[in-house]
């Protein structure tokens, strides 16, 4: 009995690790964007943690709209649309409108930068 305790246990030890490892894995990307927002945009504290938690929710809407769909389908690609105007909304509410229109002049600049690359 010892050793099936002992055995959960160390089951459930490996899978919190792995669990953990992933999770950080896929923050550093939204850790990058924020920190960006923040240095180009003069986020405050509050704005940085709510901007942080949204962009973790809407991952894992992306993520849950992805699984098990098929992604080149015209269906696919209309609710992704959808879902992406209301994340910008969403950030819309979070950061203003002033810091909303500054971030859409950065979007711009560096989309015109890359295409004239």
């Amino acid at each position: 009995m010892k050793k099936y305790v002992i055995f959960l246990f160390a089951a459930i030890f490996v899978f919190s690790v792995s669990v953990n490892a992933q999770g950080k894995k896929g923050n550093k990307g939204i850790e990058k964007k924020v920190e960006k927002m923040v240095t180009d945009l003069g986020l405050n504290d509050t704005e940085k943690a709510s901007v942080t938690t949204l962009f973790e929710k809407q991952a894992g809407e992306v993520k849950a709209l992805k699984e098990g769909a098929d992604t080149e389908s015209a269906e696919f690609k209309a609710k992704m649309q959808d879902l992406r105007k209301t994340q910008e909304a969403e950030l819309k509410s979070v950061i203003g409108n002033e810091k909303y229109a500054k971030l859409k002049e950065i979007r711009a600049a560096e989309k015109a930068k890359k295409e004239a690359q």
